[in-house]
């Protein structure tokens, strides 16, 4: 039973990341400290908590997340685009806590928290 979801998640996982990829290179990492700076200037206890990038990570999500709520008020279905995307943001925080920065250092790149030596 398991097997199927399993394959499922790891296709899916793998076309996350070849659709992103080229994102990384075109869009690079500018406009989310820009975005992080500006909304930490308004939550400065924030600082040296979260990383400029997850803040504007998260400002993007939240757009995502409007985007589909606005499709349930129209009372249509959200895009499957939509809910990619959301899902490529949730990944994309994870990684710039795991690296401290998008898309992080190369050195970090297979760095798992508590396997330091």
């Amino acid at each position: 039973m398991t097997d199927y979801l399993e394959t499922w998640w790891e296709d899916t996982t793998d076309e996350e990341l070849r659709s992103m990829l080229p994102k990384v290179i075109e869009y690079g990492s500018h406009d989310l400290s820009v975005i992080g700076d500006i909304m930490m200037l308004m939550r400065p206890e924030l600082r040296g908590k979260v990383h400029p990038a997850e803040l504007g990570i998260a400002f993007y999500a939240l757009g995502k997340v409007a985007r589909i709520m606005g499709a349930y008020a129209d009372g249509i279905a959200p895009s499957d685009d939509s809910w990619h995307d959301l899902a490529i943001y949730a990944r994309m925080a994870q990684r710039v806590r795991d690296a401290n920065g998008w898309p992080g250092p190369v050195a970090a790149a297979n760095f798992k928290k508590g396997t330091e030596k």
